[in-house]
């Protein structure tokens, strides 16, 4: 029986309740959005299947060494880096894979989907800062590599040990692809930011984007479409990147290593322009690709789509969460009582870019800079 001594035991993969064999198992959210398991004890016979399958620990994969700056030059301006996510899937699908990957539904929740055409990946491109919910999605990929499928599953590294425990002995014939990930981010806040921006702006929400490219590769910020307009904003981003809304296990996380679950790691070649002049400069975006097994240096040996790929030295200053997990925020379980108890507004008014306590440590960050 899944028994957690703290929510910082627990990443949300869902394996557990994906394998148990009486379904005693279901993934129940906390105030936070965060899923976590709950065992049925009148349906458990403590078979200890769960604890077996459980991912959450550090990779045992030989830690690699390379990493090469990819780009795709037809792919850029719908990708938010340099195309590598939606070049991955779509290889695999004209390859006869099965493709997992996670897409916003209509009601921006976002969730983990299979795909099986290529019509079916578009939902499933640019990035999502928020916990995708993989609830079923564990027997469903073991179900096709029972049946002889070969499936790739993209996700955070966590999601993919999960996977990869629940394959077990199919491992042959999955391909796993995971991202450098900062944390994942609370889907309670972001549901209700979208509705606190609705409240604002007398509008309803029609489409959300993170990192809108049309504002620059480089750009951080978050664009939500309303009807007959678009507003950029920066507030959810802020909250996102002062790591003040984070599932617990991100800040201990076993996977932000360079040994990996995955067979491919990828994510943005930030500091591109520094260690390969003139291969990306034009601010439209690259991809960084670290391939962690023979299995993902077979399959990114080459691409349907044209691309241009140089190696580049390891991205030690400039991705660090390939090193080491975010660092909580010291007011995270303090931003968590406000929203539990207050909402969002209250949350935002207390500790958005407008709180007293922003603007002296914003006061406090520019006094040293002088010294």
């Amino acid at each position: 029986m899944i028994r957690l001594a703290d929510r910082s035991e627990c990443c949300g993969c869902s394996a557990c309740a994906s394998i148990c064999p009486q379904g005693a198992i279901r993934m129940v959210a906390d105030g936070m959005g965060f899923k976590y398991p709950e065992t049925d004890a009148s349906l458990c016979t403590d078979c200890g299947l769960c604890n077996s399958i459980c991912a959450f620990r550090p990779s045992d994969t030989p830690a690699s060494d390379k990493a090469e700056a990819i780009r795709f030059p037809g792919l850029l301006d719908s990708s938010q880096s340099g195309g590598l996510g939606y070049a991955l899937m779509r290889k695999a699908i004209l390859s006869g894979y099965v493709v997992y990957g996670a897409a916003m539904d209509g009601d921006f929740t976002v969730r983990h989907r299979r795909v099986m055409e290529e019509k079916g990946l578009e939902p499933l491109r640019l990035s999502k800062y928020v916990q995708s919910d993989t609830t079923g999605i564990p027997s469903m990929v073991l179900e096709d590599l029972k049946a002889g499928r070969k499936v790739l599953f993209t996700g955070t590294p966590c999601q993919c040990a999960g996977i990869a425990s629940v394959a077990g002995s199919h491992r042959g014939n999955l391909l796993l692809s995971d991202i450098i990930c900062h944390g994942v981010p609370s889907p309670s806040v972001w549901k209700d930011f979208i509705r606190n921006q609705e409240k604002i702006h007398g509008k309803q929400v029609t489409g959300a984007i993170f990192r809108d490219k049309s504002l620059g590769w480089h750009d951080h910020r978050e664009t939500l479409c309303f009807e007959g307009e678009k507003q950029v904003s920066y507030e959810y981003t802020f909250l996102f990147y002062q790591h003040l809304m984070l599932r617990q296990s991100c800040t201990e996380c076993p996977f932000a290593s360079l040994s990996r679950p995955s067979d491919i790691t990828m994510a943005d070649c930030w500091g591109v322009e520094k260690d390969l002049p003139g291969f990306a400069d034009d601010n439209r975006g690259c991809s960084l690709l670290i391939v962690h097994t023979k299995a993902g240096e077979d399959f990114t040996s080459d691409f349907p789509d044209e691309c241009v790929r140089k190696q580049t030295p390891m991205p030690v200053e400039k991705q660090p969460n390939l090193y080491r997990p975010s660092k909580a925020h010291k007011s995270a379980a303090a931003f968590e009582r406000v929203y539990l108890k207050k909402g969002y507004a209250a949350t935002w008014k207390r500790f958005g870019t407008d709180s007293r306590a922003y603007r002296f440590e914003e006061f406090i960050k520019k006094v040293k800079r002088h010294i």
